[in-house]
């Protein structure tokens, strides 16, 4: 299908914001695959009708992992690029463009020699506890209210810095890693009100995004946010390692079971079509992973204490565990099937990420099947897969190109990065205290105002995705349910609103400040200032939206256009106009498609 030409003469833009809206369901672009399936959803969603949630399947033409020998135009570079990282800016495009080949793009992405950022602030090394002195129960209570609440802002920093480096991420598939990692291996602040915690968590999961899946496995297993989030610092034998009191068992079987249900195996075997464990697996697990607790001091990690672990060996997974421990756990997982459950359980679910979020054909999985066999064969290193991945003729095949829903984070970063929005810059400051409420207790100062609204009230709150903290162990569905009759709209309105710099006036009133300039945006397109408007427009269109749009839109749009009479000048020249054509860019279902 044809890229569409958005207008014959550049000012006609003007106005068009409220013409999208007046656009009937019947003229949207009737596309072929899964996107069409998507789309139509979001289609009924702005509509009114509901959504039948009903997955199509891929079916693609290539079953494997043979690399990828077409023709190296913007549409692939483009797609590579919308789903490696969280949205694309014209200068990152440029950036990539201008290396040449998909492998040089592909290599740059999975760069992973990149440092780690460093922490932000010193109070992320604090570990807060109600003051030991307190003897009035009233005053231990305000004390313990007054820290709980400064750990919650405190937590949220980290999302906000989180999600600023996301913004500022540049051609690297890092920060997406990082994102898919963290609704895999999941954790969340509710269970776990720790910034420190939760700091350390959010960089172990990016230090090991691209690296041994099996060294990651032990990281995770040991790092303090999990501990606290599945139980595993009250799974012991002998004494409490947090208090050095106590005896006797004290078996916590969660940590075990999500560990080979949700975190390495699945349930079920993929070649034999039986369960991959048992009840017992799950209780023999849960003694051989007795004995670890977070530290209380930073640097904070997880710690094994020989005096709370039970040595006693026991049957898992049809092996004998003599010498139980951690190790020896994981050892036995990666080792079933020879290693192939757990290859083909990962590799899905990048597969789900990164391609499509139905693995249910036969195209889908050949792939997924040669991925786990060569993650297998590369000795449990992420970078070969993702880099055959990505370099492979499925990937770039007609039907997956503009078949995935973006999250709320993919709508939101992107948004920010695509636009070239601005907020205030990252403060690293501690809160401060506000005042008191009623009972006593402190208010706090939020030093990220814009930031916490973008993650907490929209991100959160609104469209379903509450970083660092998913629903559940299972972390978010993601694929359709990320767009419904509420979010759509809700995605429309808040981009019109940031888009035309009128986002929520009680917003403003509170010292919220998110910026959109459209001639910064449009110019920032190489060459544009000797670019027509109908070029300018197919440029900033090609980039932001995954699709290529079709004739009968295009027909629409020009009748909207003829009858509401706009003016013919060149629209990259006047604010307005290059603002209301972002406007319409954003609100079009198609933009919410990778």
């Amino acid at each position: 299908m044809e890229r569409r030409a958005f207008l014959v003469g550049g000012g006609m833009f003007a106005g068009l914001a409220g013409a999208a809206t007046m656009l009937p369901t019947s003229s949207k672009a009737k596309v072929g695959g899964p996107a069409a399936n998507l789309l139509n959803q979001i289609i009924g969603s702005q509509s009114g009708s509901s959504l039948s949630r009903q997955t199509l399947p891929l079916e693609a033409q290539s079953n494997d992992l043979t690399p990828y020998t077409g023709a190296w135009t913007d549409v692939q570079l483009n797609h590579l690029l919308r789903r490696s990282m969280l949205g694309v800016p014209f200068s990152q495009y440029t950036t990539a463009k201008a290396m040449g080949t998909m492998s040089s793009v592909v290599n740059k992405l999975l760069d992973n020699t990149l440092p780690l950022p460093a922490k932000f602030a010193s109070y992320l090394d604090e570990y807060l506890t109600v003051d030991s002195k307190i003897t009035d129960p009233n005053l231990r209570y305000i004390d313990s209210n007054n820290k709980q609440r400064l750990e919650v802002m405190r937590t949220q920093q980290v999302v906000n810095w989180w999600f600023d480096l996301m913004v500022k991420e540049n051609l690297s598939i890092r920060e997406k890693m990082t994102l898919m990692w963290s609704n895999h291996f999941v954790t969340g602040t509710d269970a776990n009100r720790h910034a420190g915690h939760a700091y350390t968590y959010n960089q172990m999961l990016r230090a090991n995004s691209l690296g041994n899946l099996k060294t990651f496995a032990y990281a995770m297993a040991t790092d303090p946010m999990m501990l606290v989030y599945l139980n595993g610092n009250q799974n012991f034998y002998g004494k409490d390692p947090m208090t050095g009191r106590g005896s006797g068992s004290h078996i916590n079987e969660n940590f075990a079971r999500e560990l080979m249900e949700l975190f390495t195996l699945g349930l079920i075997d993929p070649k034999t079509g039986k369960p991959n464990y048992t009840e017992a697996d799950v209780q023999s697990g849960a003694s051989a992973l007795t004995g670890w607790a977070p530290t209380v001091v930073a640097p904070f990690t997880g710690v094994f204490y020989p005096t709370s672990h039970d040595a006693t060996p026991v049957q898992y997974l049809g092996s004998t565990l003599s010498n139980p421990s951690l190790q020896s756990v994981l050892d036995t997982i990666f080792g079933l099937g020879q290693g192939y459950n757990v290859a083909w359980f990962i590799c899905q679910k990048i597969y789900w990420n990164f391609v499509y979020y139905d693995s249910s054909s036969a195209s889908s999985q050949g792939v997924i099947d040669a991925m786990a066999k060569l993650l297998l064969q590369s000795n449990w290193e992420l970078v070969p897969v993702m880099k055959a991945l990505l370099k492979s003729d499925h990937f770039y095949d007609a039907n997956v190109i503009g078949s995935q829903l973006k999250s709320p984070t993919n709508w939101a970063a992107g948004i920010v990065r695509e636009f070239q929005l601005t907020y205030p810059a990252f403060s690293n400051a501690d809160a401060t205290v506000s005042g008191v409420d009623g009972k006593g207790i402190n208010t706090y100062t939020d030093p990220n105002l814009t930031l916490s609204y973008i993650t907490n009230s929209i991100m959160g709150t609104e469209l379903g995705q509450m970083l660092q903290n998913p629903p559940n162990v299972k972390g978010w569905p993601g694929g359709e349910n990320w767009i419904s009759t509420g979010t759509f709209p809700l995605r429309e309105t808040v981009s019109l609103g940031v888009l035309a710099n009128t986002f929520d006036g009680s917003a403003k009133v509170r010292g919220i400040k998110i910026t959109f300039a459209p001639l910064t945006w449009i110019n920032s397109i190489p060459g544009a200032a000797n670019m027509t408007s109908v070029q300018l427009a197919a440029a900033a269109e090609a980039l932001t939206i995954a699709l290529q749009l079709g004739p009968k839109e295009t027909a629409t749009l020009y009748g909207a256009l003829n009858f509401l009479k706009l003016p013919e000048t060149d629209f990259y020249l006047k604010d307005i106009y290059v603002q209301q054509f972002a406007e319409l860019i954003a609100q079009l279902p198609e933009f919410q498609l990778l």
